[in-house]
């Protein structure tokens, strides 16, 4: 069924004469007028005809939204055959048209219906707004089918025994929490303002106040933290030792594409959406829809695989305002998306594995680890994957939290596993994830030629190593938080820091040397900064440990003549006497395997603005 929806200041119609399949009418309905209308031109086709209720659902609910998104105070439907030639016959379309207005009655909402079969003469005054001219087509798509049963949640031991959650004892701090939060719906209690919300301001991370709630805006330290963290995602992946195809997109695409409406209904109200007044798109939630639009275009050959294709995407999911929370729960997002596609599934079993071993490394080496929560689409699922996954118990010494989705859902994925760190907060929170994709390479007609020359369907990995960039950041926030629990300055590794040397000239004479030294430096390729500002000492070194600089050093009449720093290291709370070559050697050591960038801020601080 096609539609073209108009907003209008008023519609009124008259029924002139009959054509040969006019249904009839009774005296007193041959015209009508209604105002500020949503006006729904219907056109019903030949599919349409053994699929009437679905079509009248699916058309009814998307009528009633629009309605209301418009704010019109009623509808009026109104049969026009010309926006398509294959038409469904006179009995059918008066059917459908009737059914239609049934279902939108029954909500409560003023509705008439043209009469169908006859030459109408109408004067509509559309309104003119940018969603006052819609238009529709309704494929009539089954409902889909209902959950039988429960969630189901259980915990999967290192030696494969499953055991219930009532019984479960001796798990992990995170573990304990994810069970409460999971299995039992227990929320913990507020415990204030998280204390990493000190360091997003430090940074010059925050809500932009002019955009949409959930969108962040990053001032230059929080700016190149960010993409210093986009640069090592996309080195991760590059590195994984899995042919990687990076590729850059779009982040709209249009719901008229039926592979596209699928996967987009699956995520419901999550999705941002936007209308041009002709179509309908959505805004990507992750990079899938624009690496599988490509990838279905390829030639594959068994010989290709497995490979991935990559983008650090920025995504869109419509979060609840009072769900979203700074780095970790935003509306915008940047997602380091990395799928790869596998010819079987034991061949996703092994890369599956080889991943998962790399998220843990990543977490691991920020100081922190992991829990997993595994879930599966069914329980057919989990028994096909519990060896991989208690393996990966196994191997990590980790109970894992396992929740099978209730029956009788064609998901289109198998196993899905969030990997949780336990927060300042005491709050599980997701920051990696792996998944074995088992439908979308059909829905996006993604195949690969096998060894006999016959076409199949990949199996696709969805991965996000470090999580989104975001999350990452808010790992090392919080990481940096947990450590001043401990005592001694917070610290964020050396690779990181927007200053990573601070230099603070004694006084002005010193200034020169100063910037000497700087430039030595950073011809070696490490971030420096020099206060050159007409501070006292003091307040020179606590600005540098107020803005988190990993190796600061004050240059006077000793510096200079030795030829040695006395360096305040950050991270061990301490002064350290090294020459500036010893300090170059160290931050390369610190950050070896990591990417670099310079300085995103004016090296000289009394040429730096406040914000």
């Amino acid at each position: 069924m096609r539609a073209l929806y108009i907003h209008a200041d008023s519609m009124e119609f008259e029924a002139k004469d009959k054509t040969k399949v006019a249904e009839d009418i009774p005296d007193g309905l041959h015209k009508n007028k209604m105002d500020e209308v949503l006006v729904v031109f219907v056109t019903v086709e030949s599919d349409d005809e053994d699929k009437v209720l679905q079509v009248a659902t699916e058309a009814s609910k998307d009528i009633l939204a629009v309605k209301e998104r418009v704010g019109a105070e009623r509808i009026m439907l109104y049969p026009y055959a010309h926006l398509s030639s294959d038409l469904a016959r006179p009995k059918a379309s008066v059917e459908l048209l009737d059914m239609l207005k049934k279902m939108i009655a029954s909500s409560g909402t003023e509705v008439s219906r043209a009469p169908f079969g006859w030459y109408k003469a109408f004067d509509i005054k559309c309104k003119g707004h940018p969603l006052s001219e819609l238009s529709r087509d309704f494929k009539g798509k089954d409902e889909k089918p209902a959950s039988k049963g429960k969630d189901t949640y259980f915990v999967l031991k290192t030696d494969g025994k499953e055991v219930s959650i009532e019984d479960y004892k001796g798990g992990s701090d995170c573990l304990m929490f994810m069970i409460d939060k999971e299995a039992l719906g227990k929320e913990a209690p507020s415990a204030g303002e998280p204390e990493y919300l000190r360091l997003c301001k430090k940074f010059g991370i925050q809500w932009e106040t002019m955009s949409d709630v959930g969108h962040m805006s990053l001032a230059p330290p929080g700016a190149m933290m960010f993409d210093l963290v986009s640069d090592y995602a996309t080195q991760i992946v590059n590195d994984s030792g899995i042919d990687v195809y990076n590729v850059k997109g779009t982040n709209m695409f249009s719901l008229d594409e039926p592979a596209v409406k699928e996967h987009a209904d699956l995520f419901g109200d999550r999705l941002y959406s936007i209308n041009t007044g002709k179509k309908s798109f959505i805004l990507r939630y992750a990079a899938c829809h624009q690496q599988f639009a490509m990838i279905r275009s390829w030639n594959i050959s068994y010989k290709q695989m497995p490979f991935g294709a990559f983008e650090v995407a920025d995504s869109y999911r419509l979060e609840q305002s009072g769900e979203t929370m700074l780095c970790f729960r935003t509306r915008r997002l940047n997602m380091p998306d990395f799928h790869v596609m596998c010819s079987t599934i034991p061949e996703a079993h092994e890369y599956f594995t080889l991943l998962d071993g790399r998220i843990y490394d990543e977490i691991e080496n920020i100081g922190r680890d992991y829990d997993m929560l595994v879930n599966f689409s069914s329980r057919k699922a989990f028994d096909d994957n519990k060896d991989m996954v208690q393996a990966l118990c196994e191997k990590h010494g980790r109970d894992a939290l396992i929740h099978i989705y209730p029956e009788g859902i064609n998901y289109y994925w198998t196993v899905n596993i969030e990997y949780h760190m336990l927060d300042q907060m005491k709050r599980p929170r997701e920051i990696g994830t792996v998944q074995i994709d088992v439908g979308n390479a059909k829905r996006f007609g993604i195949t690969y030629v096998d060894e006999k020359g016959e076409k199949q369907y990949p199996v696709i990995l969805h991965c996000a190593v470090i999580g989104s960039i975001e999350r990452y950041l808010y790992a090392l926030l919080d990481t940096a938080v947990q450590i001043e629990k401990t005592g001694v300055p917070g610290y964020l590794p050396t690779w990181i820091t927007q200053d990573q040397v601070r230099l603070m000239p004694m006084s002005e004479d010193y200034v020169a040397a100063a910037k000497k030294i700087a430039d030595g430096l950073r011809s070696k390729a490490v971030r420096v900064s020099v206060d050159d500002t007409d501070a006292t000492v003091g307040k020179k070194v606590r600005r540098a440990k107020q803005d988190w600089c990993s190796y600061s050093a004050v240059i006077g009449e000793n510096e200079i003549g030795s030829g040695k720093l006395k360096v305040y290291v950050r991270s061990e709370n301490k002064d350290v006497e090294m020459t500036p070559e010893e300090l170059v050697s160290r931050i390369k050591n610190e950050t070896a395997g990591y990417p670099n960038r310079p300085m995103y801020l004016p090296a000289d601080l009394s040429k730096r603005c406040e914000f």
